[in-house]
């Protein structure tokens, strides 16, 4: 069988990259797609994930992404109408979605954030199948107009999908290497369409006070856009280097001393892999947030005082040696999410073909 997978951000490269490559040691073709889009090229470069770029972020106003949207959608439908396809699976990319749709594909999402409004009112309605972790309740997806049938849960995060298979993660560069004993921060999905409140330049402010509260210890931001880059050298300090290069994530944090993250995947990562980890997450609470907090592998704060206070907490070594167990404990129960999907997505599409 032939299967379409359409990855738009790097946690769905990484992601997705698993489930291609089990699908082709299954025998079946793949055609992985994914669009230009600043942290989407550094993953691509980093791991040499061979993926078709079609189409381009569309930034951050609503007008923006909805061009870029269309125009991506037409140059899918060029290019995936005469495949032949059995089945697409996306994380819900409205693209996909809409394109398998009209196209008559199947099309199979995954989704571990209802709070992302608008792209899952694009996509879970054109689904077969909805994928997500059993730390979301079923009724939070209700909203979009998917039946309880048609939605099948994991027993993991997803990050568990790469970080239960560290022997395929590819070996440190010298950066990464760099980062050991660093405090990491992570600034959050500013261009994201539920990110409704810009708090850059405040982030910006909270690694200045974080170098200077901390000298001796070395502070890496991890930029997601050229515009954070440049905002985050006004950050005058010789303890903070600004990230302008690619890197794989779990390598930064199976060497560094704390993350500090406004996202969700690496938020994610870092916790499930020990380290101490601390959330300034601008938004409501997520369900996977609110997971790891109650699991202890998470600290939540909101004022810039409160993070300042809580690193400081953190780093002390008996905190340290606490959260490694946790989250060991934590990932071993888990299973890898693309062998749910994978086993799932394989009898849907035979069936389909045999109809």
């Amino acid at each position: 069988m032939k299967f379409w997978i359409d990855a738009l951000t790097p946690k769905q490269l990484i992601f997705f990259n698993t489930l291609s490559e089990k699908m082709k040691k299954s025998g079946h073709e793949v055609i992985f797609t994914t669009r230009s889009y600043h942290d989407v090229n550094y993953v691509i470069r980093r791991l040499g994930i061979e993926v078709t770029v079609v189409g381009k972020h569309g930034g951050s106003s609503k007008s923006t992404k909805l061009e870029a949207s269309l125009s991506r959608s037409l140059e899918l439908v060029r290019f995936i109408r005469d495949e032949k396809v059995d089945g697409t699976v996306s994380f819900n990319s409205p693209e996909a979605a809409r394109v398998s749709f009209g196209l008559g594909i199947p099309h199979y999402t995954v989704n571990d954030s209802p709070h992302s409004v608008w792209v899952a009112r694009l996509s879970i309605p054109l689904s077969r199948i909805l994928f997500t972790p059993w730390v979301i309740p079923l009724s939070a997806w209700r909203e979009y107009g998917i039946r309880k049938e048609m939605m099948v849960t994991y027993r993991a995060l997803d990050p568990a999908a790469w970080l239960k298979r560290k022997d395929e993660w590819p070996p440190p560069t010298e950066f990464e290497k760099s980062a050991r004993g660093a405090i990491l921060f992570r600034p959050e999905e500013s261009q994201a369409s539920y990110m409704q409140e810009q708090k850059l330049k405040e982030r910006v402010e909270l690694v200045r006070m974080i170098s200077e509260s901390l000298p001796d210890n070395r502070v890496i931001v991890l930029p997601r856009y050229e515009q954070q880059e440049k905002e985050f050298d006004y950050v005058d300090a010789p303890n903070v280097f600004v990230c302008r290069e690619p890197f794989f994530g779990p390598n930064l944090l199976t060497v560094c001393a704390a993350l500090i993250g406004g996202g969700g995947t690496m938020n994610a990562e870092a916790s499930l892999l020990g380290v101490p980890t601390i959330s300034f997450f601008p938004g409501k609470t997520t369900y996977v947030e609110e997971y790891l907090v109650q699991r202890g592998l998470v600290r939540r704060v909101k004022k810039e005082s409160d993070c300042l206070k809580a690193i400081k907490e953190v780093l002390k070594p008996e905190s340290k040696d606490k959260i490694r167990k946790l989250a060991e404990q934590e990932l071993a129960m888990m299973e890898d999410p693309t062998d749910v999907i994978l086993s799932k997505v394989l009898s849907m599409s035979g069936i389909e073909r045999n109809s």
